[in-house]
C-alpha cells in the first residue's frame, strides 16, 4: 500500500487534532504508507498510535513539540502515542518516506498482560520519551531501522504468516527502545516540561483547524485556551516555530495547493475557500511559498 502525503491531512482529524482514522483493523491495529514530500507538508497532529519511519530518499523536516529536526536519507523516527508532531518536505528535493503505525495492543494485547504492565505502559507514560531520532551511526538503532525495514517488506508482500513477522519485529524493537533508553514515570502532567504550554497549543490549533479559512483573530486563537494575546504567541513560538498568524496563512497556502491540484475550480473561488480577502495578496503569498504564482504552480502539479 503507498499513500501519496497531500497539503492537508489524508486522514480526518478530531477537533484536537488526533487523526480519526484507525490504521490497519482492531483484529491487526498495523498499517504501512510510503509517504512523498516536495514543498508540501503534513500539519500538526497527533494519534493513539506507534509511529515508525525512516527517510528512504531525499531529506524530511520533521517537528516534534518543540523539537526540530532534518532527517536525512537512512536516518528514521520512532514517535510515542498521542505525540504532537508535524512534517515537512524541502523544497529543492522529493523525499520518500516510509511509515508504520501500530496500536500498542498489536503487541500488548489486553492491559493485564506482562507485556503492557512491565514495558507498554511505562513508554507509554515515560516523560523523557516523546519520540527518539533513529540514527543509523549507533549499532542498536541501526538495528532499529533494519527491523524496520523488514517490517515493511513482511508488509508488503504479505507472505503466507506474516502478522506473525511484523508483530515479532515490533516487539524487538519496543524491547531495545525500553532496554536503550529511560524510562522515567510521569505522576501528573506537570511532571512533563512544557506540558502546560502543548495542551493550550493543541487547545488553539483545535480553533484555528476548524476556523482558518474564515477571518481568525489572535484575541480567539487565545481565547480558545483561555489565556492572553502574549501567552498565544509564546506558545506558537516555542512549540510550532512561528507566530499563530504564520501558521494560519501556512494552513491557508497548504489547502490551496490542494485545491490547485485536485480541483478545476478558479483562482478566485480557490483564493475565497482557502480564506483570503485579496486576491493579489494571495498570489503574492504563494509566490513566496512557491516561486510561482498560482496558475503556473497547477500547470506543473494538477492531477486532474
Amino acid at each position: 500500500m503507498s499513500e501519496n502525503h497531500p497539503c492537508l491531512p489524508k486522514f480526518p482529524l478530531d477537533i484536537n487534532r488526533r487523526e480519526l482514522a484507525s490504521h490497519g483493523s482492531p483484529e491487526f491495529p498495523c498499517a504501512h504508507y510510503v509517504d512523498y514530500y516536495y514543498n508540501n507538508a503534513y500539519p500538526w497532529h497527533w494519534h493513539d498510535e506507534f509511529e515508525l519511519a525512516y527517510v528512504e530518499q531525499g531529506s524530511l523536516r520533521i517537528s516534534v513539540n518543540e523539537r526540530r529536526y532534518t532527517l536525512q536519507k537512512g536516518s528514521g523516527i520512532f514517535l510515542n502515542t498521542g505525540v504532537l508532531h508535524s512534517y515537512s518536505g524541502i523544497s529543492d528535493t522529493a523525499c520518500h518516506f516510509p511509515n508504520i503505525l501500530f496500536h500498542p495492543s498489536l503487541i500488548g494485547q489486553s492491559r493485564t498482560t506482562v507485556y503492557w504492565k512491565t514495558y507498554l505502559q511505562p513508554l507509554i507514560e515515560s516523560a523523557a520519551l516523546s519520540h527518539i531520532v533513529l540514527c543509523p551511526d549507533i549499532p542498536w538503532q541501526k538495528e532499529v531501522l533494519e527491523f524496520i525495514r523488514s517490517t515493511l517488506r513482511a508488509l508488503t508482500f504479505k507472505d503466507f504468516g506474516y502478522e506473525f513477522t511484523v508483530r515479532n519485529h515490533l516487539s524487538n524493537i519496543i524491547l531495545m527502545i525500553c532496554r536503550h533508553c529511560p524510562i522515567q514515570p510521569r505522576q501528573t502532567e506537570t511532571d512533563v516540561p512544557d506540558s502546560t504550554q502543548i495542551i493550550r497549543t493543541r487547545q488553539m490549533l483545535d480553533y484555528i483547524g476548524a476556523h482558518f479559512t474564515e477571518h481568525v483573530s489572535l484575541e480567539e486563537i487565545a481565547a480558545a485556551a483561555c489565556i492572553s494575546r502574549r501567552e498565544c504567541q509564546r506558545c506558537f513560538q516555542q512549540i510550532i516555530g512561528m507566530s499563530p498568524k504564520q501558521y494560519v496563512t501556512s494552513l491557508r497556502l497548504q489547502k490551496a495547493k490542494t485545491l490547485l491540484a485536485d480541483t478545476s475550480l478558479s483562482l478566485p473561488e480557490i483564493k475565497e475557500a482557502c480564506g483570503f480577502e485579496d486576491q493579489s495578496y494571495f498570489t503574492k503569498l504563494f509566490r513566496l511559498e512557491t516561486g510561482l504564482p498560482p496558475g503556473q504552480w497547477r500547470k506543473k502539479h494538477s492531477n486532474i
